[in-house]
């Protein structure tokens, strides 16, 4: 029986392991035999079904061709992370079918390290630099007439777009304790194929189970399925795999990019020209209009079409297509007409949207909205040509649009919050989302600089707004243009290209007579994008905006702001959003409605007014960055510091608006209306507390009441770790300083004290806010975390103006106990502060003073 059950394994193992390789020769069936019993689908490839499998047909010239392949899913979670459509996932992968034996091997080409013009380079590149291979697919049958072969299609039922790792994050918040999903293969099976002239699509129905979810383990919040699937344990994806031949416009030339205009580029390496000092080679993103006469305005020849799905509502369309059609302008510019162009999907059997020729807009509902819009855009990763756009764009839209309305605008303007909203304001939010994804689609990068480039007065006027937009952008992440009466009101949205629109337009699609390879473009695009040191055309990206890490520098890349001058503006919209806030009661609720809409709209307008205070922030350590290269006109330095004197006003301004006691202080009457409405549920799963409604329909806080003091409390703690992130310090402490007015590390330090702790100086100290003691102590655990476990590149001074701080705070806390006008809590908070502040400096690692 041992023996037998060895060999049996040995027999099993042999087996498995020629299954690798494909299958015997002797099992291969010849050609006429496998398509008797089998239904063709003919376009880029023969596709055929056959007893619920499918195959593949390769020609003999579709061997060792490079093809592009992308795989989306089909369906999302709703809001959980995955979306239907999105191509965000995975890149466009160079696919190449290479025979191996009795099998075919599915390969992903590595197209980042590029020798154009040296066979010998080309040869090192492939010994130096692995690939992917993705499947082996046996031979099923071959045509010794044609010298085609049948593969089977089973590698396309693995998990190639690595859902493994999506659905962790997706389900559990990447929870490690938590039972993975893994591939079922058992209840994984093909779904519909499709033949194209261009593309084959492969719809595949993946079976993702995890037996850790059927039961409710964690508290409201926690993020689990089980409320958006019917059965958490199967999670049923649909994967859409689209193989394609890569663009082929013979006259397509690759246009070299500048790190002075966003347009998206695709970076590579190149191994054969030793006449530069870096290797990258970088080509910018975008499509080939190519228009027919380029001495006149005249047609594209490959203009960009979209769709609109049917998924869209109708009364949204107009808007959407609208938006879409308004880049013709910047393309008209420079003489090409009807280069982009709208069509409503065709009532057409023999029309689909995962036809690779047809650019999509599609329509998402998730229960929790993940995003507004997003541009889908794929290129060739041989030469950054586009072959494929679209947007994605959320049903939450028109609902911001509604929100926008009815707790700002509404009650600003008008002074009312119960008036409709109009649809010109409905189709303005819409026009500016899709103004910017079409402008992605376009190869168009973000630009958070835009905002800078008007005044106050100009985006108050609407004559300019509606010539010239509220940035010089539409690429920018524009907030409301609001403003409180009296001032005037231009146009609430971006709603038009600005000026930067149309230079980066020309600066990318333009033609440049008698030039004949990329090279011989640049110096009339270098000359082009001279031009950055203009407030009109100025560019910085997402990566001069990453105030989470502490990269970002310059406060004049920011996300949400408006006008040249961002500290004035966030002032003037913290007094108006504040003014709202103390006033709610006099707009919410409406007749007939529950006090949660009160609710609803302080926690709007808090956001709302928290964003606008971290803008002061940015200053802090800032630098004004400059793009410009030597010689530009009107170049600045690379990197200045921002005045001390800027500084100052930025710190003044967080003073004020965040950290004083009165900055935002409620009547007593207003914080007992904000609650929230209770239901009760029904459910099939373990009971917790009152109900069991899924996630989307009831999520019950676990206070009745709004906690408002801890809301402001965790405000003021985020301005606090923008402001002592590692790289701040560092750059405060080392790096290049203004030098008629510098700003010093000492500085932030002594303002800080001043406004955290003044109540301590005061001649008779009273009792202090709640709100107050709150800050006092998240601040006295910054500097006990400065001095006692410092983050990786906190500057040594950091540690010691903080442990002098201390000693200053606990010496300033016992004085002050003194005080015969302090109630308990006061008293109790003053000498927490005392004994925490003097043990720390002499902490190596404890907990505190026992």
């Amino acid at each position: 029986m041992r023996r037998f059950l060895c060999l049996s394994v040995l027999l099993g193992a042999m087996l498995a392991g020629a299954a690798g390789r494909g299958v015997a020769a002797d099992s291969i069936s010849p050609y006429e035999s496998f398509v008797k019993s089998a239904t063709a689908q003919h376009g880029l490839f023969t596709v055929w079904h056959r007893e619920g499998k499918v195959y593949l047909e390769l020609t003999a010239a579709q061997l060792d061709h490079d093809y592009v392949q992308t795989i989306v899913p089909a369906n999302g979670l709703g809001g959980r992370g995955l979306i239907w459509g999105n191509t965000d996932n995975l890149p466009a992968e160079l696919v190449r079918f290479e025979r191996a034996g009795n099998a075919v091997a599915i390969v992903w080409l590595n197209a980042s390290f590029v020798s154009p013009t040296s066979a010998a380079g080309s040869q090192a590149i492939a010994h130096s630099f692995a690939r992917s291979i993705v499947g082996l697919a046996p031979v099923v049958a071959t045509d010794p007439k044609t010298g085609d072969i049948v593969i089977d299609g089973a590698p396309f039922l693995d998990d190639q777009l690595n859902l493994k790792n999506a659905l962790r994050a997706s389900a559990r918040s990447g929870d490690s304790k938590a039972a993975p999903y893994a591939l079922n293969k058992e209840r994984t099976y093909f779904g519909a194929t499709k033949a194209f002239p261009r593309n084959v699509v492969i719809d595949v129905y993946q079976d993702w189970s995890s037996e850790g979810e059927r039961a409710y383990e964690g508290a409201a919040g926690d993020q689990h399925l089980f409320d958006l699937v019917p059965d958490p344990r199967h999670v049923q994806m649909r994967v859409t795999y689209n193989i394609a031949d890569p663009p082929s416009s013979p006259d397509y030339r690759p246009r070299l990019a500048d790190d002075r205009v966003g347009i998206y580029d695709d970076i590579y390496l190149e191994f054969d020209d030793d006449h530069v000092l870096s290797r990258k080679l970088r080509y910018i993103v975008r499509w080939d209009f190519d228009p027919a006469d380029p001495s006149k305005l005249s047609p594209a020849k490959h203009p960009m079409i979209f769709y609109l799905s049917n998924t869209i509502p109708e009364a949204y369309r107009p808007a959407i297509s609208g938006a879409v059609l308004a880049w013709n302008a910047a393309l008209e510019k420079i003489g090409i007409s009807d280069g982009i162009q709208v069509r409503a999907q065709p009532d057409d059997p023999n029309w689909d949207p995962d036809d690779i020729r047809y650019n999509v807009l599609r329509w998402v509902t998730e229960y929790r909205p993940s995003f507004g819009a997003d541009s889908q855009t794929l290129y060739d990763p041989r030469t950054g040509e586009e072959f494929r756009t679209g947007i994605l764009i959320s049903a939450d839209v028109p609902l911001n649009a509604l929100r926008s309305w009815t707790y700002l605008v509404d009650p600003v303007r008008y002074g009312r919050s119960t008036d409709p909203m109009p649809q010109a304001f409905r189709d303005g939010v819409i026009r500016a989302t899709i103004l910017h994804e079409t402008g992605h689609n376009l190869g168009m990068q973000h630009n958070f600089i835009g905002s800078m480039a008007y005044t106050a007065k100009q985006l108050q006027d609407p004559g300019f707004t509606s010539g010239f937009g509220v940035a010089s952008t539409v690429m920018e992440y524009a907030p409301l243009n609001l403003w409180p009466q009296p001032y005037g009101q231009g146009d609430f949205s971006q709603l038009v290209l600005g000026p930067y629109d149309y230079y980066a337009t020309h600066w990318a699609y333009a033609t440049i007579p008698g030039a004949q390879t990329p090279a011989d473009e640049l110096p009339t695009l270098q000359r082009w994008a001279s031009a950055w040191s203009d407030p009109r055309y100025r560019y910085a990206s997402d990566e001069d905006a990453s105030w989470g890490n502490g990269h970002a520098a310059d406060p004049r890349s920011n996300q949400g702001d408006l006008t040249d001058d961002p500290l004035a503006w966030c002032t003037v919209q913290m007094k108006m959003q504040r003014d709202l806030l103390q006033h709610l009661d006099q707009n919410f609720p409406h007749a007939g409605e529950a006090f949660e809409s009160e609710t609803d709209a302080f926690t709007y307008l808090l956001a709302h007014y928290g964003q606008a205070a971290m803008l002061p922030t940015h200053f802090i350590g800032g630098q004004y960055l400059s793009r410009a290269h030597a010689g530009d006109p009107h170049a600045d330095l690379p990197v200045q510091g921002v005045p001390r004197n800027e500084q100052r006003r930025a710190f003044a301004i967080l003073d004020r608006y965040l950290f004083a006691a009165d900055a935002l202080r409620f009547a007593p009457t207003e914080l007992e209306r904000l609650g929230y409405s209770e239901w009760a549920g029904y459910g099939y799963y373990e009971f917790e507390g009152y109900g069991n409604l899924p996630e989307w329909a009831y999520q019950p806080p676990a206070r009745h009441d709004l906690p408002v003091a801890e809301e402001i409390g965790d405000l003021q703690g985020r301005a606090i770790a923008q402001m002592f992130q590692p790289l701040v310090l560092a750059r405060l402490a080392d790096g290049p300083q203004d030098p008629h007015d510098p700003m010093r590390l000492a500085d932030l330090f002594a303002w800080m004290h001043q406004s955290v702790y003044r109540e301590l100086r005061a001649p008779r100290v009273a009792s202090i806010e709640p709100l107050r003691r709150t800050l006092q102590q998240r601040y006295l655990r910054t500097l006990i975390g400065l001095v006692t476990a410092p983050a990786s590149g906190t500057p040594d001074d950091a540690r010691a103006l903080a442990r002098a701080d201390l000693i200053a705070i606990g010496n300033e806390a016992q004085r002050a106990r003194a005080s015969q006008q302090l109630d308990a809590a006061t008293r109790a908070h003053l000498a927490w502060l005392a004994a925490q502040a003097r043990f720390a400096p002499h902490a190596q690692g404890s907990s505190g003073p026992s």
